[in-house]
């Protein structure tokens, strides 16, 4: 058996959706002691990894003891950042059983895209998460963590609405406001300095016609043109 989805997302919250190892972000939820093993099926057996820290840990036994040991000490780290333990900005303690360290100070919005949740959903609420760090912690910086839980086609790769919100939403609107931007598909860093007028009223559509419809009745209603006239 493998893990249930109840313990996957308890695994990936204890983490705060970060690898155990090197704090990257998409992680999934590997058995430290594997099913072949004896290994159980439970949060007590499961570390949330980064696909290159899997490939590096995963497979070797002389590394099971460090990996617990490298979980629970990111689990501790977490937990007590949630509860103001300590202060969520600073930089995480040196501890030399990590791999990397955050270095930067900063605000980390993380969201997880769920099956259910298409573009539109997914965008209206990243876009109110940025409106609420940027209202909570003006001008810090923010960067943008995006995992994506299913969403593919036959080939593979993310459907439609995925690809769309990481290729032009992400990179294209949002990571102006933003430091960093990491996606599945893309880690992009702001090469401008990143804007804080985040805007305070935000529409989105499904398609292009019915934005050019909505435009087409308030042109008429205050008497500006849009192009094209009609959109069948």
């Amino acid at each position: 058996m493998a893990f249930s989805e109840k313990v996957k997302l308890e695994a990936k919250k204890k983490a705060c959706f970060r690898c155990v190892i090197c704090q990257k972000p998409f992680v999934e939820i590997h058995h430290i002691i594997p099913q072949a093993d004896g290994g159980s099926d439970t949060i007590d057996n499961a570390a949330p990894l980064c696909a290159s820290c899997h490939d590096l840990f995963g497979g070797n036994p002389e590394k099971r003891k460090q990996i617990r040991e490298m979980r629970d000490h990111w689990f501790d780290m977490m937990e007590k950042r949630l509860n103001g333990e300590v202060n969520v900005l600073d930089p995480i303690t040196e501890n030399p059983l990590n791999i990397n360290m955050l270095k930067e100070k900063g605000i980390a919005i993380y969201h997880l895209v769920y099956e259910h949740e298409d573009f539109e959903a997914t965008a209206t609420i990243l876009m109110k998460l940025l409106q609420k760090v940027q209202k909570d912690s003006p001008n810090q910086k923010r960067y943008l963590y995006i995992d994506i839980e299913g969403h593919k086609n036959n080939s593979g790769g993310y459907d439609h609405d995925m690809f769309e919100l990481q290729k032009d939403f992400a990179l294209g609107f949002l990571l102006q406001f933003f430091t960093r931007i990491h996606t599945p598909l893309i880690s992009v860093e702001n090469n401008k300095l990143q804007r804080n007028d985040v805007p305070e009223e935000f529409e989105i559509y499904s398609n292009e016609k019915e934005l050019m419809n909505k435009l087409k009745k308030e042109s008429r209603e205050k008497h500006f043109e849009v192009y094209p006239p009609e959109v069948e």
